[in-house]
């Protein structure tokens, strides 16, 4: 250690209380591990947390070592609580992820269930419903998915706590499925709950069975997209798997703290259809008789309902449930298949109310974002010009990371906490907007989005596990502003925001549902003007203008220049062969422009020697078919995503003598979009002019036929070809 490291280690001490480092051994390891955790919660930098955690590691390696199976299951629930909630004061990705890792590999609750719920009224005998059901289709099928909800009274007289049991049963039917299911996994909100396995195993064809081997906990994390979360998966091998095998899983989901998070708030969404064929699916929640409890079950049966002294039973199934299948761009399979939503909240109302109660504490500016809230307000005197300035503002202050913790998978972190990172989510950008909004004199509403890719729900089902983004909303403009779309201005929304569900909480805790607008097809633009010049010798040369808007010019935005170049060239390249581009410039990539320009020139040799060129009509790449509708049936729905309209104009000086052969102009105007192809020519010049335009639209089912002809018809028209003879 050199003198500096040695420095820095003892000012690190000196820092912290009289002997955090220092533990008599009489005091309990799970004291010391909550001590630590308050240490780490309390220290002001980098430094100290890494030199607490490694403290913490350390004492967790000593009590491992002990191997009392009483004491250790104790620590190890003290342990896990201790770094849960020293993940709150995680400030950077790095410790985020090292705090989610070191908890995963000590997991509470490894041990098997006791001394819980049998429920034997509502289990399955396995094997006895297995023999008794007809084998399905598909590598793997589900014979019973049984979930049990026990919700109570928490400590402090809340409702909500929840206590979950679960059993499953699979019969693995071919040699893939074998292979597939040789290893499972059963995730759980670690923050939360905790896993309890009561059983694991495979019951054989000749009666015999064997345990599952359980293997370590890992942490959720999606480095790539900056998402953490405080979810683990346990996983689950089973060893020669065959065809005939039964397996059978069951576990308990125990509330991790006796304090409801939510202070009475409870909501589930399940979603009766998945991967697997299911012979029958059961939810059953018992809770009090005295708690309200509004719940939609679409496409199920009426509850079955018993009440027991002071308890109520509610039980739904379904059977013979049918697997989704796998296609691309389908819809969250709420949109056309059962299930449950149940909640405590059963108002538009009251949900204004609770949300508010929850959103509003975090929304306290801090002494620097009053200050730029000041400065935003005198030099923006438009409501427009204020909300613009803001919006820029965040963007340029945060970085998107999310740390999907505890409660704020659904709720954002305090603004102080916010900035003091440097970093948040969906639901951080948007508190963060709507504060300084409102510092600025601008009425905005907090608005939580279910996007359409996630699926319809009744309109009548009030819960936050209904949605999986956040935005901003500015009533006065009807102007919804996406936080996380770092790139963008002003109105320009990402695809998949538009034509979302949201539901929008104001400063009074009042709560409206609305839909996200879809943009014009005008606003959502790229155009493109290419004037060229054919040579005798089939060389064209060519300048190239594209302009995009809307949201595809925040796309271009964050385009280095240095890439310009090369995907103007693998552009035209998957037309041409032979591809020359001399110079690519872009204007207008700051915020404050409503268009980005792209300027390209280069040269194309279109005859290679010969004395025929091929123009193409259109350098749309986009190829319907292949990408919306590439096989000849469907089963889902097609959610086709919000597309730019595109216009193309063409230009060519032909040199003497040249002949044109024009293929027939085309017009198209569908349900499902408008395409057009007009051409032009004097023997002098040809002019080519394109346009095309895709709604965004869910096509059902018994629409897919012919919404395959449409794109069929429009890629047709796009990738004509126009033959220039040369002398």
């Amino acid at each position: 250690m050199t003198r500096r490291h040695l420095l820095i280690g003892i000012l690190l001490l000196g820092l912290l209380p009289a002997g955090a480092f220092a533990f008599d051994s009489r005091e309990n390891t799970s004291r010391q591990f909550e001590a630590l955790s308050q240490q780490y919660q309390a220290a002001k930098s980098v430094e100290q947390r890494r030199h607490i955690l490694e403290q913490l590691k350390s004492l967790a390696a000593k009590a491992a070592s002990a191997k009392n199976a009483p004491e250790s299951a104790q620590q190890a629930e003290a342990l896990d609580r201790a770094v849960m909630a020293m993940l709150s004061e995680a400030a950077t990705e790095t410790e985020a992820a090292e705090l989610l890792e070191f908890a995963a590999a000590h997991p509470a609750g490894v041990a098997e269930a006791q001394d819980l719920p049998k429920d034997a009224n509502f289990l399955v005998n396995a094997r006895k419903l297995a023999a008794a059901t007809a084998r399905a289709d598909g590598d793997v099928e589900s014979i019973a998915d049984i979930r049990i909800d026990r919700l109570s009274e928490d400590s402090l007289g809340h409702d909500g706590l929840d206590a979950a049991h679960v059993q499953q049963v699979y019969r693995i039917n071919t040699v893939q499925g074998a292979r597939s299911f040789a290893s499972h996994s059963i995730m759980y909100a670690a923050m939360s709950e905790r896993l309890r396995i009561a059983r694991a195993r495979v019951w054989r064809q000749d009666g015999s069975h064997s345990d599952a081997a359980i293997g370590s906990d890992e942490p959720v994390e999606e480095h790539g997209s900056g998402m953490y979360f405080d979810s683990r998966t346990r996983e689950l091998h089973f060893g020669q798997l065959r065809p005939g095998d039964l397996i059978e899983i069951e576990y308990y989901l125990l509330p991790a703290s006796p304090v409801n998070p939510w202070s009475g708030y409870f909501a589930r969404l399940d979603l009766f259809r998945d991967s697997y064929y299911t012979h029958l699916r059961r939810r059953v929640v018992i809770a009090p008789a005295a708690m309200k409890l509004y719940t939609i079950a679409r496409g199920l049966s009426q509850a079955v309902e018993r009440r027991s002294g002071d308890q109520i039973t509610r039980v739904w199934e379904a059977r013979n449930e049918s697997a989704i299948p796998f296609e691309a761009l389908s819809p969250g399979a709420s949109s056309d298949g059962p299930y449950l939503h149940i909640s405590t909240i059963g108002s538009m109302a009251e949900f204004g109310r609770w949300y508010s109660s929850r959103l509003e504490p975090g929304l306290k500016l801090s002494p620097a974002l009053k200050t730029l809230a000041a400065q935003i307000a005198i030099a923006n005197p438009t409501t427009q010009l204020k909300a613009q300035a803001v919006y820029e503002a965040v963007q340029r202050r945060t970085r998107y990371i999310a740390f999907e913790f505890g409660v704020h998978s659904y709720e954002p972190y305090a603004l102080a906490t916010v900035e003091r990172r440097g970093f948040g989510d969906c639901k951080d950008k948007a508190e963060m907007i709507v504060a300084l909004l409102r510092a600025v004199g601008v009425p905005a509403e907090f608005a939580m989005v279910r996007t359409r890719s996630a699926g319809e729900v009744d309109e009548n089902a009030y819960s936050v596990q209904l949605f999986n983004h956040a935005v901003a909303y500015v009533p006065e403009l009807n102007l919804f502003l996406d936080g996380t779309a770092e790139y963008a201005a002003l109105g320009e929304l990402p695809p998949d925001d538009q034509g979302a569900l949201a539901l929008t909480v104001d400063a009074a805790g009042h709560a409206a549902r609305r839909t996200v607008p879809f943009s014009a097809p005008e606003a959502n633009r790229v155009s493109r003007e290419v004037k060229a010049r054919l040579a005798a010798d089939g060389q064209v040369q060519f300048t190239a203008q594209t302009r995009y808007a809307g949201y595809f010019a925040a796309e271009q935005r964050r385009t280095a220049q240095s890439d310009l170049a090369s995907s103007s060239q693998a552009t035209l390249a998957q037309f041409y062969p032979s591809v020359k581009i001399a110079h690519a410039v872009a204007e207008g990539t700051a915020r404050a422009s409503r268009e980005v320009e792209l300027d390209v020139e280069g040269s194309i040799d279109g005859a290679h020697g010969g004395h025929e060129v091929i123009l193409r009509s259109s350098l749309n790449i986009a190829g319907l078919t292949k990408k919306y509708a590439p096989e000849p049936t469907r089963r889902n729905p097609v959610l086709v995503p919000v597309t730019p309209s595109e216009r193309e104009v063409f230009h060519y000086e032909l040199p003497a003598g040249a002949e044109v052969e024009l293929p027939a102009d085309t017009r198209i105007t569908s349900t499902f979009g408008k395409i057009q192809v007009t051409y032009h020519s004097d023997g002098k010049r040809l002019d080519v002019e394109t346009y095309t335009e895709l709604s965004p639209a869910t096509v059902a089912v018994a629409d897919y036929a012919a919404f395959r002809t449409f794109c069929h018809d429009a890629d047709e028209a796009l990738q004509r070809e126009v033959r220039i003879q040369l002398r």
